[in-house]
């Protein structure tokens, strides 16, 4: 009988196989990635993945695909686009516009007039929130307050949220802030507010920062706000109520 040819095998297709079945069915691509270098025809070919543009209002992004070697730094939320910034703008001021309005027919009611025009500011109106804070911390030989523009910001945001229906409520927000509320005309100033705020000075205990006999702090939180060695910044806002008076808000920060 005669001898039966061997069949020879290609080494490297056998190797390939012999990878390829001690992969785990999971295994991600990169693990892939060492046999391209060995075997560039067997290598198998990066997946990739499309998604379609999140909406400019939707907080989500693409999934990275997870052939990637290094994850990236994670992507940002979409931005607006100009229009839907434009949209929203507008439509604050017609809701300011309205606020306004509703506010002058209530003035002549009462017969009472803006000195603003409803704009809440007037000219030095910040300098005059400063000095007036200044000229108590000297006293009390605590460093000067400088004004903030971006703590100014969210003075202001939540001065306008109120001034339909004024009343004293804080805001919640992430800085340390005292509130002033008047009554009938819109006449109150700057100075007032602090000035009122500073008759809780007769209760406030200079040694521990706290109210004197045990009252709670909010009978004179505002005043030790005001003198506080902890913040450097201020930034108040100042609006006329729809219905008569004076909103103030006054942000601190360090």
């Amino acid at each position: 009988m005669a001898a039966r040819p061997l069949l020879l095998v290609p080494m490297a297709p056998l190797l390939v196989l012999v990878l390829l079945s001690r992969v785990p069915p999971a295994a991600p691509a990169s693990f892939l990635e060492p046999l391209e270098d060995l075997f560039p025809k067997l290598g198998t070919a990066n997946a990739t993945t499309s998604s379609s543009p999140a909406p400019a209002n939707s907080s989500s992004t693409p999934a990275p695909s997870s052939s990637a070697k290094s994850p990236g730094p994670a992507p940002s939320a979409a931005a607006p686009p100009p229009a839907a910034v434009d949209s929203a703008k507008q439509k604050e001021k017609q809701q300011e516009k309205a606020l306004d309005d509703a506010a002058r027919e209530w003035g002549r009611a009462k017969g009472v007039v803006s000195p603003t025009n409803f704009t809440g500011s007037y000219k030095g109106m910040a300098r005059e929130f400063v000095t007036a804070h200044n000229v108590v911390r000297a006293r009390y030989g605590v460093p000067p307050l400088r004004w903030d523009k971006k703590v100014a910001r969210h003075a202001r945001r939540w001065a306008t949220a109120i001034r339909r229906n004024c009343k004293l409520q804080h805001s919640g927000n992430p800085y340390g802030e005292s509130i002033f509320l008047s009554n009938n005309n819109w006449n109150a100033t700057a100075k007032e507010a602090v000035d009122f705020w500073c008759t809780e000075e007769k209760i406030y205990d200079k040694q521990t920062g706290n109210c004197t006999d045990g009252k709670p702090f909010a009978e004179c939180g505002h005043f030790a706000l005001l003198v506080s060695k902890g913040y450097q910044r201020v930034g108040c806002a100042r609006v006329e109520c729809v219905h008569g008076g004076v909103f103030v808000s006054c942000n601190y920060a360090a």
